[in-house]
């Protein structure tokens, strides 16, 4: 992993139009953007669709960062955004291949393989039933609760103020606890 000076010395060579440091920002910066991608189109090729088109803005709009927040943040923005328009030109198709994103989420190990085995149920579960949210809920979920941003970059990405991003992230949880709890009331 890169560090934010060398992030930044490479941000400013590639504003001289070095290829070399822009590909090492792209490999530094691809999984995270494929695991944006996917948890939002939850599509194996529409998320490497995006990934491209993400890094096409990057290079094109790399003149424009200003270094005024991090550059994970504003790729992150940058990457929300081109799926959430990608969103829109599908007109929100049912998604679907649940089953490509909850087996390429890192699960921690347990000691205890039942609980291990329990816990990742759970995980796959929820992430299952965040394709009911909305696009907007969605994203915040899974900002916050599954890239574990803190709440001055997930107001960055997504523009919302930090009452709207409690307030949808309160709704998303809502939304899975309650359709988890109408298919099994133990969980």
């Amino acid at each position: 992993m890169i560090n934010q000076e060398k992030i930044q010395e490479l941000v400013g060579k590639c504003q001289k139009d070095d290829m070399e440091a822009f590909a090492l920002l792209v490999s530094e910066f691809q999984p995270m953007i494929y695991r944006v991608a996917f948890r939002l189109l939850c599509d194996e090729d529409e998320a490497k669709d995006m990934v491209q088109e993400t890094f096409v803005k990057i290079w094109l709009g790399l003149n424009s960062y200003n270094g005024g927040s991090r550059f994970s943040t504003w790729i992150y923005k940058i990457a929300c955004n081109t799926c959430y328009d990608r969103l829109r030109s599908i007109r929100h198709a049912p998604l679907d291949n649940e089953t490509d994103y909850v087996g390429s989420m890192d699960i921690p190990s347990a000691e205890n393989i039942e609980i291990s085995f329990s816990n990742r149920q759970l995980k796959e579960l929820i992430m299952q039933y965040t394709n009911d949210l909305s696009a907007q809920q969605r994203l915040v979920f899974m900002l916050r609760d599954v890239e574990e941003l803190d709440m001055a970059e997930v107001q960055v990405i997504t523009g919302l103020s930090p009452e709207k991003i409690k307030n949808t992230l309160y709704l998303a949880r809502k939304n899975i606890r309650n359709t988890m709890n109408k298919i099994d009331p133990d969980l």
